[in-house]
């Protein structure tokens, strides 16, 4: 075995596969590689041996195995760490019996070698690694009772935690995560990096995620088209508009943004800042007559209009290139007023918030539109929809809102989902501290200045939120508690640079 066969990317690949597509297709791309699953298999545990053999441990291991291949790259594991004088305790969570074929012989292995098995957690210290090597690529549904108790109890262990391709519990395509599912601090992951790994709750459960190859990268890649995106931040930055020297206010977009109803004049100020920040060159702001002042205040490069009904409307629509329906709205006679007069006309369109909900009353296609739900809103816009999905299945989601309204959509979450037609980019950016009101409205003013600037709607969305998520992170070094959504501006700013 090469060196590079038993190494790990940290940098990982633009590209992501569902779990199935690598199960399904592991085998031809060993045999084109030359090579053999068994091969595979020691590779695998090789890579998490050469992660293992770099951590400061102070304490045991504890390898959890299951009944397939994953439990098979476990016991490979647990042969090297016992070879090199780690101490190791192996908890089989299924028969031993049950192995088949490679992973039969990798738990031979590991007993010739002198290891041994438990049926029951029996460590006398506490475990310094917990390596979770039950379940892989085949896991959907729930955990059995046996596999949650043991993690049940394992909870509260202050071990750092690795899991072997995917951790138990995780569904590697769709990101739903099982009760009780495996918390990982590090996922080593096989062959491909695989889609369910990068969103949704299944970002928590699989920590920093690290790619193996095994040598059959390249073959597989040859194999089998992506079934979705990661791009990097850079590949993103570099579309980024280009401001020429002798730009120009008008040239450089005029954006609408359409909100803030009786009492509700926070959203559309934030969002029309935003818009600002991120370069518009002319933003105005339709607001409910009592908000005109409370929104000009302070930020008096918008121009904010008080709009009575919708045939006040019409006139701003007819100087604007770009719009923004929704924050702070509310679902009055008087929003579904200015809504219907925004559906009517063909501008590019960002629908967010209470735009969202009124959308859901009566959904259709809006092709003009680029659609940013959270999940409970992309709930809501799902229940017209004749196949509806399984509403825990982030990607199923976001290609089913997709499709029907034959819009761009940014359904929101850790790992933001992109999605216009087939096209799908997984977001990299973003942090814990981004759970504060606002957000959302900053990220519609941010998705318009860059449509206003002339990219398309899937790369306007795409970079947005990647810069939403980055500026956060930014601001987030003073502290992840009590990030205002307005703390973002500055960052915005220098990053769209």
């Amino acid at each position: 075995m090469s060196i590079s066969q038993a190494k790990y990317l940290t940098n990982l690949p633009q590209v992501a596969y569902t779990a199935q597509a690598v199960q399904a297709n592991e085998a031809e791309a060993a045999r084109l590689a030359g090579s053999t699953l068994s091969a595979l298999m020691q590779r695998a545990g090789a890579a998490l041996f050469d992660y293992v053999s770099r951590l400061s441990l102070s304490g045991p291991i504890l390898i959890l195995t299951g009944k397939g291949n994953n439990g098979g790259d476990g016991y490979v594991l647990a042969r090297l760490c016992h070879q090199a004088g780690m101490a190791v305790e192996v908890l089989a969570l299924f028969d031993p019996s049950q192995l088949q074929g490679d992973a039969q012989q990798a738990y031979q292995a590991y007993l010739d070698g002198g290891g041994v098995i438990s049926d029951a957690v029996q460590m006398q210290s506490t475990p310094a690694l917990i390596v979770d090597a039950v379940f892989g690529s085949g896991f959907r549904g729930q955990l059995p009772d046996k596999v949650a108790e043991v993690f049940r109890q394992l909870a509260s262990c202050s071990a750092h935690r690795l899991a072997v391709d995917i951790p138990s519990g995780v569904n590697g395509s769709t990101s739903e995560v099982a009760r009780d599912a495996f918390v990982a601090d590090v996922t080593m992951t096989f062959i491909a990096l695989k889609q369910g790994l990068l969103s949704g709750s299944a970002k928590q459960h699989a920590g920093q995620v690290y790619l193996a190859e095994l040598g059959v990268g390249q073959e597989f890649a040859q194999l089998v088209s992506a079934s979705s995106h990661y791009f990097s931040g850079e590949s993103l930055l570099a579309k980024r508009p280009v401001r020429a020297a002798d730009a120009y206010k008008n040239r450089c977009g005029h954006v609408l943004l359409i909100g803030g109803g009786p009492g509700m004049a926070g959203a559309i100020r934030l969002a029309g800042e935003a818009c600002l920040r991120a370069g518009a060159g002319l933003v105005s702001v339709a607001t409910h007559p009592d908000n005109q002042a409370m929104v000009l205040q302070g930020r008096y490069e918008l121009m904010v209009h008080g709009v009575a009904n919708a045939d006040a409307l019409q006139p701003l629509l007819d100087k604007a290139d770009t719009l923004v329906i929704g924050p702070g709205l509310g679902q009055s006679e008087w929003a579904h007023a200015l809504f219907d007069a925004v559906r009517a006309c063909e501008h590019q369109v960002v629908v967010d918030a209470d735009g969202l909900n009124l959308l859901a009353g009566q959904p259709g296609q809006w092709q003009n539109a680029v659609l940013t739900p959270h999940w409970g809103e992309a709930k809501r816009l799902c229940v017209g929809i004749d196949s509806n999905p399984e509403t825990s299945n982030r990607f199923g989601m976001s290609n089913a809102l997709a499709q029907y309204y034959q819009a761009c959509v940014v359904l929101k979450g850790p790992g933001t989902l992109i999605q216009q037609a087939q096209r799908l980019n997984i977001n990299r950016s973003g942090c814990a501290a981004m759970a504060s009101a606002g957000m959302g409205d900053v990220l519609s003013g941010i998705i318009a200045a860059l449509l206003a600037q002339g990219l398309s709607k899937f790369d306007a969305a795409m970079l947005a939120v990647y810069i939403h998520g980055l500026a956060a992170e930014k601001a987030a070094h003073d502290g992840a508690h009590g990030l205002l959504a307005s703390d973002l501006f500055v960052h915005i700013r220098g990053i769209i640079g």
